[in-house]
């Protein structure tokens, strides 16, 4: 089923018996943009930027949003076997394979089980790494909408993120947000944000891979993004400046076109 929604269609991909909701546009070689906490928000500039270049797919996690959550489904780890079955069904190979948060993770994850449809990986603030020295705060106590708020650098000043909340403002509880909410925490509260064999899985990686760090990222120290750096032979770590845990929002532009010319590099 296929469906416009903006630049992207929406279409429904049976994947091991759920329906995965994903956002498709553009054209070029594939682009798997993995989301992170904030869940699904549509069709953003980010994509709309990435799409001049790439057939960008944007899907909905299982669990948050549109695609439901199979009776299975308790961990990041298995996000990751559920979208490497994704690339599978599709038929998809020379995949740039992009996550944010914990979308990083899950792409991170599945990079180190299979590589073979990978062409390249990026990784923007991704969770998944136990920090040794600073500290991941608990949002999970704290309101959503706060938190929404902590993952920009300065929210009146990313339109992005302005465009998307002014519109449909964040609720502390409830909300079409909410199942997205609590996915995340079922998948990310024992252990809290990290797995503990991920910094011995990260070698196996052998697919070129760039590191994204929002220079002021509240939720994600940067001590993350530099482990991922070390542990994945090769990779290449970029510090954007003004920007805190979602690039993506508060400077989806300049992201995409980094993105495109580490990708076409």
């Amino acid at each position: 089923m296929t469906s416009l929604i903006g630049s992207g269609a929406a279409e429904t991909v049976d994947v091991g018996g759920t329906a995965l909701y994903v956002l498709r546009g553009g054209q070029g070689n594939p682009a798997l943009v993995l989301h992170g906490m904030e869940g699904p928000e549509g069709w953003l500039a980010f994509h709309d930027r990435l799409s001049s270049r790439r057939t960008v797919y944007a899907p909905s996690h299982p669990g948050f949003a549109e695609t439901p959550r199979p009776e299975w489904m308790e961990s990041i780890t298995h996000q990751a076997l559920f979208y490497n079955w994704f690339l599978q069904e599709k038929r998809l190979s020379d995949v740039d394979l992009i996550g944010f948060g914990i979308g990083g993770w899950i792409a991170a994850e599945m990079a180190t089980m299979c590589t073979h449809a990978l062409r390249r990986l990026v990784l923007v603030g991704a969770a998944g790494i136990r920090p040794q020295e600073a500290e991941v705060p608990d949002i999970f106590i704290r309101p959503w909408r706060e938190v929404v708020e902590s993952c920009v650098a300065n929210p009146d000043a990313a339109d992005e993120f302005q465009r998307i909340y002014s519109a449909d403002p964040v609720v502390d509880f409830g909300g079409r947000r909410e199942a997205g909410r609590s996915m995340t925490m079922r998948m990310c509260y024992r252990p809290y944000m990290y797995n503990p064999a991920l910094p011995s899985l990260l070698p196996r990686i052998r697919v070129p891979t760039l590191v994204v760090w929002g220079a002021q990222d509240r939720i994600m120290p940067l001590e993350c993004g530099q482990a991922y750096q070390q542990s994945i032979p090769g990779a290449r770590l970029q510090v954007l400046d003004g920007c805190g845990h979602w690039p993506h929002f508060e400077k989806p532009r300049e992201l995409a076109d980094l993105i495109l010319e580490f990708t076409e590099g």
